[in-house]
This record gives structure tokens, C-alpha cells and sequence, in this order.
């Protein structure tokens, strides 16, 4: 009996040793910017957070929100911030353009379909066709929104279509409402219930801008040296994400429950939110359409010339795809 009270002790400390090295491994720091969060694209590091998933695989992430394109660039920029979530590619491309310390890693949204526009429900304005001469209103110089709005005066040759950057969505309603602007922006699920109630009307969403449908018009970044360090946790980082976003799509229920109170906003707007977005939209890898969505940022000011093929390569270094289902 007294052997075995000897050696119990030294079994349990043989296997303290044997354990505590695995279960003591540091937590990998990744530090995410998103833009807008409550968007469902921008808001999946939230999420996966929340459900744990990225403490499982080992990676410790703080996710920061920011206001649009130039704000999450100039986070990562600066240091403060490993990766930027959803940034416009124009955005990029002219802070690459200006020097910027950073590289994409992945496209992240296909097409524009999350953004909305709306009028006032006594409004004359019925359809695209009765744009001509109106003001239309985009968050910030430098957004995918923006080089949506510019599309859309492009592919229908609205010449006389002013747009104007009016800034986050509680301003942009006001002013719409005011008659400040004549067409608001949103995203959902904001002013759903206002169009629930009728105080205002969905003109048209972004796949209404056929040009837009197939390109990608927001991506990943990374800060060049934080990639260059540590790529493996950068792909770990997108590599969990993504399989984040499947288990979302898998049960939508509890997805639009979570949706529903981060937005604070009833389950039935929660689910009519999430219909803008198909799981085929988001989706990390290449940036589609690339030739064309450089055309788009020349075209609209944000760089003076498209990069030439040794930049691109230099830009771009796409770190994971998305699986083909």
C-alpha cells in the first residue's frame, strides 16, 4: 500500500509533464479591423469569435470596427491592426498606389447585392430611368459603395447622377428624408423596418448594376510585414473563418438569431436581411474580374493609371481559397 501511495504522485506528475506543455501553448494574437459591423459579410469574425471557433484553433482575436474602406486600410496601415476584413478594392488599390505597407490576401465579397438604395415612399422616383438630374448617396470617398454608385452612373449613363458621400446610415436617413439627397444607401438589416413600415421604398440593390454582379468588390488585406511573419497564422486565421461561414450557412436559424440582437432588431428583419446574402458571395481566393475592376478605379479617380503587372503581383499574394463545393 505505501509503494502505491508513492507511486501515484509520480505517475500524476510524469503526466503534468507530458501534458502541460501541449495545454500551455501561447494563443496566436490576430488583430482584425472590419468595416461596418452588423453587415453579415463584415460581421463573420464577430461571429466566429463568439462561437469560439478561432479560441479551438488556437488564434486569440480581437476584432476592432471601422467605418468604411479608408478608416479599416489606414488600421492596418498603421500597425495597430494585423488584417482588414472587407475593405473596397478601389480603396486599396490607391492606398497601395500611395505606398501603403500592405498586401491583399483574398478577394472577400462577389458583387455588391448587401448595399440598397432607397427613396421616401411619396417620392416621384419609380425606377433607375428616373435617376437623371438626381443626388445619390454613398458612405465615404474610397468604399465599394462609392465605385458602385459610379457603376451604376457608367452602365446607364446617368451623366447628370450626383453622387454624394452623406456618411453613416442614421445621417444618410435624415437627409433622405429631408430631401437632402434624393436616394439613401443601406445595408441590411438597417431601415428594413422602415421599408417594413412603409415610411420608405427599395429602389434597387446592387446586382441591379449588372456590371457589378461577377467582380469582386471587396477584399482582405494583411500588413505586409505581419503576413510576411506569420503567414501560417494568417492562413489559419482564413482557413477557420471559412469554415466559420459554412457552419453559419448551415443552420440559419441560429444565425439570424445572432444577427438578429447584434443589430438588435426582430428575428423576422434578421431573416429578411440575410437574404441578400448567398453563401457563393462570400468567397475568399482571387480577385474576380481583376482587368475590369482596375479599369473601375482608374475610371473613377482612385488611382491615375492601372498597376502595372509587377505591382499586381507585388499587391496581391492570396494566402487561401475558398473550397469548391
Amino acid at each position: 500500500m505505501n509503494s502505491f501511495k508513492l507511486l501515484v504522485p509520480a505517475v500524476v506528475a510524469a503526466l503534468a509533464q507530458v501534458t502541460s506543455p501541449a495545454l500551455s501553448q501561447p494563443m496566436e494574437k490576430v488583430k482584425v479591423a472590419t468595416s461596418f459591423l452588423g453587415n453579415w459579410d463584415t460581421s463573420q469574425p464577430s461571429y466566429c469569435k463568439d462561437r469560439g471557433e478561432f479560441a479551438k484553433a488556437g488564434l486569440d482575436v480581437e476584432v476592432i470596427n471601422t467605418r468604411g474602406g479608408s478608416e479599416n486600410i489606414q488600421a492596418v496601415v498603421a500597425g495597430g491592426m494585423d488584417i482588414g476584413y472587407t475593405p473596397g478594392v478601389n480603396a486599396v488599390f490607391a492606398a497601395y498606389a500611395q505606398g501603403a505597407n500592405i498586401k491583399v490576401i483574398s478577394a472577400e465579397f462577389r458583387g455588391q447585392n448587401d448595399t440598397y438604395f432607397y427613396v421616401p415612399q411619396d417620392s416621384p422616383i419609380k425606377s433607375i430611368n428616373d435617376l437623371h438630374g438626381k443626388t445619390i448617396a454613398f458612405p465615404r470617398p474610397g468604399g465599394a459603395s462609392e465605385s458602385l454608385v459610379l457603376a451604376l452612373k457608367h452602365d446607364m449613363k446617368l451623366d447628370d447622377l450626383k453622387p454624394v458621400a452623406t456618411g453613416g446610415l442614421d445621417a444618410t436617413y435624415t437627409m433622405t428624408m429631408t430631401k437632402q439627397v434624393d436616394v439613401g444607401f443601406s445595408f441590411p438589416p438597417a431601415m428594413l423596418a422602415n421599408v417594413e413600415k412603409g415610411d420608405v421604398r427599395i429602389l434597387f440593390s446592387g446586382d441591379a448594376v449588372e456590371s457589378q454582379r461577377n467582380l469582386t468588390g471587396r477584399v482582405n488585406i494583411a500588413n505586409r510585414d505581419f503576413l510576411k511573419n506569420k503567414r501560417p497564422v494568417v492562413e489559419k486565421f482564413m482557413r477557420v473563418l471559412d469554415k466559420c461561414i459554412d457552419q453559419a450557412y448551415a443552420d440559419m436559424d441560429a444565425s439570424a438569431k445572432w444577427y438578429g440582437a447584434l443589430n438588435k432588431v426582430d428575428l423576422s428583419i434578421a431573416k429578411k436581411a440575410l437574404t441578400f446574402y448567398d453563401r457563393s458571395t462570400l468567397n475568399f481566393g482571387p480577385i474576380l474580374g481583376l482587368d475590369e475592376v482596375m479599369k473601375m478605379a482608374v475610371d473613377g479617380k482612385f488611382i491615375n493609371k492601372p498597376l502595372t503587372p509587377a505591382q499586381v503581383k507585388d499587391l496581391i499574394d492570396i494566402v487561401y481559397t475558398t473550397p469548391k463545393k
